[in-house]
């Protein structure tokens, strides 16, 4: 659905400085259907690529193509034709005050010169999908947070898009109104079989609605693929904001591990590392961890609390022989100081 091809920008500095490269080489492709998370820092790409998608601005060099059709190459008429099967969602909406909630979905239809009653026909429909029934002829000013949302998700999707990008879609909005935001994009993918692209830094959303995701630093993408096996890699820059590692714990009179699982065929569950530990006549208490559900796979980091048959810590020899059944497992485990 989406192909980015060598995709570069580079903007000129200011006062003659050396140029900006914002964008570095990118080469992606998201396939259609799916909910794709974009992910980095301040300064990271995001917006440079949201605009590239777009055809707010044109790729120093690359291609960006969407649903076929190369963005990039498109000007005037044809660029505009392009850009309508495309839908943005906003972090905020920027509803227009003096109109309802349905005139501010049907705007971008009258904005196309769509006839009046297959655009009230459209806007009925979409005020239905989104849950705006009842809401649809109250202005901003008398909607909640998630309401207004819902309506600029609504006139996202106005003109039937075949990609929907939303750009920090619940930034602004507090935990259950996010929750019922991601439920909702969550929802239209599964109904209307559209492309959702998210541009966002929480990672609570990637986990709770994203299929894919991609990592973008410095203009370059670090890591990209299905959530599941990024969540799941150890190694990768991503496993640890995704599953992020709990604080050592003080005052336990044991030997602290910190294993990091998910991609193991043998080690499936933080229980499958207890029951390991048995086999070496050591008992394992997790002390602290977190442990995520994605794509039915569960995937964690813990802390194991190590102890001999004693109730002591475990000795070098136990831990050795612990340490290296979990390495040959796939579990990337190491000895932390309690």
């Amino acid at each position: 659905m989406i192909t980015l091809d060598g995709l570069t920008k580079v903007f000129p500095a200011p006062g003659g400085g050396d140029p900006v490269v914002a964008l570095d080489g990118i080469d992606l492709h998201l396939a259609p259907g799916r909910v794709h998370g974009i992910v980095g820092r301040s300064g990271a790409g995001k917006s440079t690529l949201i605009r590239c998608l777009t055809g707010l601005e044109k790729p120093t060099s690359g291609r960006v193509e969407v649903d076929g059709t190369d963005v990039a190459a498109l000007e005037g008429a044809r660029l505009r034709a392009a850009r309508r099967n495309i839908g943005m969602v906003f972090q905020h909406a920027n509803l227009l005050d003096s109109r309802t909630a349905a005139q501010n979905i049907g705007h971008p239809l009258e904005i196309a010169g769509v006839p009046r009653a297959q655009r009230q026909a459209r806007v009925a429909e979409l005020v239905e999908l989104v849950g705006l029934s009842g809401r649809e002829h109250n202005h901003p000013a008398q909607l909640s947070g998630g309401q207004i949302q819902r309506v600029g998700i609504a006139r996202g999707l106005a003109a039937e898009p075949q990609v929907l990008l939303c750009d920090e879609p619940t930034s602004a909005l507090d935990g259950s109104t996010t929750q019922q935001i991601l439920r909702l994009i969550r929802d239209l993918r599964g109904r209307l079989g559209i492309t959702v692209v998210i541009i966002t830094h929480e990672m609570a959303v990637v986990r709770e609605v994203c299929d894919t995701v991609t990592l973008l630093q410095d203009g370059r993408i670090t890591q990209t693929g299905d959530l599941v096996d990024v969540a799941a890699d150890p190694h990768g820059p991503l496993s640890a904001e995704l599953i992020p590692l709990p604080p050592v714990p003080t005052g336990i009179d044991a030997t602290i591990v910190n294993c990091d699982y998910g991609n193991s065929p043998q080690l499936r569950t933080s229980e499958d590392l207890v029951r390991l530990a048995g086999t070496h006549d050591a008992s394992a208490t997790i002390v602290a961890g977190t442990i995520e559900t994605i794509g039915g796979r569960q995937v964690g980091r813990v802390q194991l609390a190590l102890r001999s048959p004693s109730g002591a810590p475990v000795g070098a020899r136990t831990l050795s022989a612990f340490l290296a059944d979990l390495d040959a497992a796939g579990v990337v485990a190491t000895e932390v100081s309690a």
